[in-house]
């Protein structure tokens, strides 16, 4: 396998914006529901694996007042959002490796951009795939696809890095080899059983196989 491109989901994998996104969450559920969303482990995950879009319209009628009071939650905690350790020099590594970098996110590019300037990644990334470039999110191979095709690359030329089962399955389904990362969402265990062909503990064991592959 020659890899001359690494896409990346962003929350979770990239940046730890679990801490934002909780509060967003909540604070906005608490304000258009009456109560807060997610309450227990189970509304967690699916907090963590599906886009807000899809969510909201199963939590109200009112789907454009709870977006809209997500969006002000978030322009506030999202201050929290920060690069998870090692990741920008992982970034930089791979770029001066000559290897091309994406996000995937389902997230929209009005919070994605923010992100990026606070985490100090924006420069570091060639290309991001946000909710509006896209017609169905992961794990639709549609967004992985788009990505590999802003880059100029095939998918057997790529690998897609992701931190839950939903971005295994895009990958896969887009013809690129799937990773892990064991510091987001999911278990270990969880993404190997999608079809992750490894995980990785820390940024600089990505690298090494990246540019083994690159090589």
């Amino acid at each position: 396998m020659s890899v001359t491109a690494a896409l990346f989901d962003w929350d979770g994998t990239l940046i730890d914006s679990r801490a934002a996104l909780l509060t967003a969450w909540r604070e906005s559920t608490e304000a258009v529901l009456g109560r807060s969303y997610p309450a227990n482990a189970a509304e967690e995950d699916i907090v963590f694996t599906l886009p807000g879009r899809e969510i909201w319209p199963t939590l109200t009628d009112d789907v454009d007042a709870l977006a809209a009071s997500f969006q002000s939650a978030y322009d506030r905690s999202g201050e929290q959002v920060s690069a998870f350790p090692g990741v920008r020099e992982m970034l930089d590594e791979l770029r001066a490796g000559g290897v091309r970098t994406a996000v995937v996110t389902s997230k929209s590019r009005r919070r994605f951009g923010p992100d990026a300037e606070r985490a100090r990644l924006a420069s570091a990334i060639d290309a991001a795939i946000c909710a509006e470039d896209v017609t169905a999110t992961k794990p639709d191979p549609d967004p992985v696809l788009r990505a590999l095709a802003k880059l100029g690359v095939s998918g057997s030329d790529a690998l897609m890095v992701g931190d839950t089962p939903v971005d295994v399955a895009a990958a896969l389904a887009a013809g690129t080899t799937a990773i892990g990362v064991a510091w987001g969402h999911s278990p270990s265990e969880d993404l190997l059983a999608a079809g992750a062909s490894a995980v990785v503990a820390e940024p600089g064991e990505l690298v090494a196989m990246v540019l083994e592959a690159a090589a």
